[in-house]
């Protein structure tokens, strides 16, 4: 499947999503790699040239696109379906 430069983009950005949010390191950092080395190919993209280890992580990362999404003016990706916990205030006693 021929890629042009708009879809290569889109792919980019949710492999940068995946890259920021997912809990498992080597996903995570296998994710970025691959972003990083789709900023020097040439358009037209032929999809059929990755490996199939970098195949799969851009499918992961397509099926991950609703889940880890990165919201208008927003400098990180989230993780929809992860609560957050609050933070613990931590209150320093003051002493005389």
């Amino acid at each position: 499947m021929k890629l042009n430069a708009q879809n290569l983009q889109t792919i980019m950005g949710y492999l940068r999503n995946v890259a920021e949010v997912d809990p498992n390191d080597v996903i995570a950092n296998a994710a970025s790699q691959l972003a990083s080395d789709l900023e020097r190919v040439r358009v037209p993209f032929d999809l059929d040239t990755l490996e199939s280890h970098e195949r799969d992580m851009v499918h992961y990362a397509v099926a991950r696109r609703e889940r880890y999404v990165l919201r208008p003016g927003a400098r990180h990706a989230v993780d929809l379906e992860r609560k957050e916990q609050p933070r613990a205030h931590r209150y320093k006693r003051l002493t005389a």
